[in-house]
């Protein structure tokens, strides 16, 4: 067992990423531009409760990073099982004709929920989605990046607390009133204890990404089953503040992550 986090190194939710729809020939390994989809743009946008529609067959998604880079995953939340197959494309032209190669695996469906893809290494600037063999319905969210088995597993001292998401007034003649803020929402805090180094600057190089903006899945079981998917559970989170690194011997340290699970 070994807790593993999976946080978006490629920029796939910054504004300035280039996400366009477009067609897929799948034999040729290209990409044509196109208006092929209805609201791609809800790939990055951070909602898991919003869909991308008019996804059709040999219909395609593909990600400019703006330039190459390497990604371990790509992670795709649907809200309903797809039967259809799912091709990704790695390319350096936006066409994909002359130097595209299909990952190393073909994916024959994908399960409700957060579904991570594990890809094989290599430099590229264009990352394609692909429906083959039928329509596509539910996918709400896409990102690529890095997966970062925590250095060392969190001890016992793991905390789970469950914040309500209302707020009560009280007016004269002791009415209340309650109006909801939000959803209600888990936070998580795990304790990394007696870290070298090392392990301290490979936590940091994960916060200083993330920030408190960047979404990211924490996976409880990072042991990876059927080839892809880690065990779980999965979740969906945003670091709460900074981290705090405490010296409690000569170059060893002591952390606490804190993270709240997104609700939507």
């Amino acid at each position: 067992m070994s807790a593993t986090i999976y946080y978006d190194n490629a920029n796939t939710y910054q504004a300035t990423i280039n996400v366009e729809d477009g067609t897929a020939n799948i034999s040729g390994r290209s990409f044509s531009d196109g208006t092929t989809l209805t609201n791609e743009e809800r790939a990055i946008d951070q909602d898991l409760s919003l869909a991308i529609t008019d996804w059709g067959d040999t219909d395609a998604l593909r990600f400019d990073f703006g330039s190459a880079v390497t990604v371990d995953y790509v992670a795709i939340y649907s809200t309903a099982t797809i039967s259809t197959d799912i091709r990704i494309f790695r390319s350096n032209t936006a066409t994909g004709t002359t130097d595209s190669a299909i990952t190393n695996i073909e994916v024959d469906s994908l399960v409700a929920g957060w579904n991570i893809i594990h890809l094989s290494s290599g430099d590229y600037q264009y990352r394609i989605i692909i429906a083959d063999g039928g329509t596509i319905t539910g996918i709400t969210e896409i990102y690529f990046g890095a997966k970062f088995a925590l250095p060392i597993q969190p001890t016992a001292n793991i905390i789970t607390a469950h914040n309500f998401g209302s707020e009560e007034i009280k007016t004269y003649g002791a009415n209340r009133y309650y109006f909801d803020k939000h959803s209600n929402y888990k936070e998580l805090t795990l304790s990394l204890d007696h870290m070298t180094s090392a392990n301290k600057t490979s936590l940091e190089t994960f916060a200083n990404t993330v920030t408190d903006r960047m979404p990211f899945i924490y996976a409880e079981d990072g042991t990876v089953i059927n080839g892809n998917n880690p065990t779980g559970p999965l979740h969906y989170m945003k670091l709460v503040r900074p981290l705090t690194f405490k010296t409690v011997a000569p170059d060893i340290f002591s952390c606490q992550v804190v993270m709240r699970e997104l609700t939507s």
